[in-house]
C-alpha cells in the first residue's frame, strides 16, 4: 500500500531536514571550518536544484515517491540526479511511479540490511530520448530473484527495459521511456 504523506506529514519532515542541516552548519560555523560550512550550503543547494529538476518533469506521484522515499526506514538508501534538460511526463506518471514501486520492493526484500545498500537513480534527458538508469550498490540476499524478476518485467508502453546486469553486490538497469517528450 502506497503512502499518501499529508500535509503536516511533509512538513514535518522538511523542517527536520532543514533543522539538521542548520544544526550542521552552526556547529562548523563554532569550529571555526568555514570551508565545510561553504561545502554544506553547496550540497544544499545542488540538492534543491535537483528537487526543482524532478518536479518540473511534473510527474507528481513519481516525483513524490522519489523525494519522501528515504523518510521511512529502509534496508537501502536512493540518491537521484536529474541531468540537464526538460520534459513533460505528466502523462506517463502513473506507469512510472508504479513500476519503480515495484522496483524499489524488490530491492528492499532483497536487499541485506546489516550492510549499506545504495541506489541511484540518474535521469537523463535529451532530444533523442529519456530514461531512467539505476545503481544499485550494496549486498542481495538472492540476486537469482531480481534478475528472474527483471527477465519476466514487461512494463507497459511507454515505458521499455533496455538492459540490465545483475552481479556480486551490484546492478545497474536502464528504463527508457519511448515517446516521452522534450
Amino acid at each position: 500500500m502506497e503512502k499518501r504523506w499529508t500535509v503536516v506529514e511533509v512538513m514535518r519532515h522538511a523542517r527536520h531536514d532543514w533543522l539538521n542541516k542548520i544544526q550542521l552548519i552552526k556547529g562548523h560555523l563554532a569550529l571555526n571550518k568555514i570551508e565545510r560550512v561553504q561545502e554544506i550550503i553547496e550540497d544544499m543547494i545542488g540538492e534543491m536544484h535537483q528537487e526543482t529538476r524532478l518536479t518540473n518533469l511534473k510527474a507528481e506521484r513519481f516525483a513524490e515517491l522519489i523525494m519522501t522515499y528515504n523518510w521511512e526506514p529502509r534496508p537501502l538508501v536512493l540518491e537521484y540526479e536529474i541531468m540537464d534538460g526538460k520534459a513533460d511526463w505528466s502523462q506517463y506518471d502513473e506507469q512510472l511511479a508504479e513500476w519503480c514501486r515495484k522496483f524499489f520492493r524488490l530491492l528492499e526484500a532483497q536487499s541485506d540490511e546489516r550492510t549499506e545498500n545504495h541506489l541511484c537513480l540518474s535521469i537523463e534527458l535529451s532530444d533523442r530520448r529519456a530514461a531512467l538508469f539505476l545503481d544499485y550498490r550494496g549486498t542481495f540476499r538472492d540476486g537469482e530473484t531480481i534478475r528472474a524478476w527483471l527477465e519476466r518485467c514487461e512494463p507497459s508502453p511507454p515505458l521499455r527495459l533496455a538492459s540490465f546486469a545483475v552481479g556480486e553486490g551490484e546492478l545497474t538497469v536502464e528504463l527508457e521511456l519511448l515517446s516521452a517528450e522534450s
